[in-house]
């Protein structure tokens, strides 16, 4: 998991910072940091990274492609 798809992840749920810190259980300046890449994602934000991601539909692979991420 990397900051790009965190971000993805967070766009694609239309998600503000401060709404996705909440269902993340972290600070907005936690999320921020990670996805402007200054934070290393830790294993707590992973787990629920995944998680999310487990839920996403396969629209968001198509989504996260044409945001950056890679396949």
């Amino acid at each position: 998991m990397d900051s790009i798809k965190a971000k993805a992840i967070r766009y694609f749920m239309g998600e503000s910072m401060e709404s996705f810190s909440k269902i993340i259980n972290v600070a907005p300046s936690t999320i921020s940091a990670i996805e402007n890449g200054q934070r290393e994602v830790s294993d707590y934000v992973r787990a629920k990274l995944i998680r999310l991601e487990a839920q996403m539909p396969n629209d968001f692979y198509i989504f996260y492609e044409r945001f950056g991420g890679k396949q």
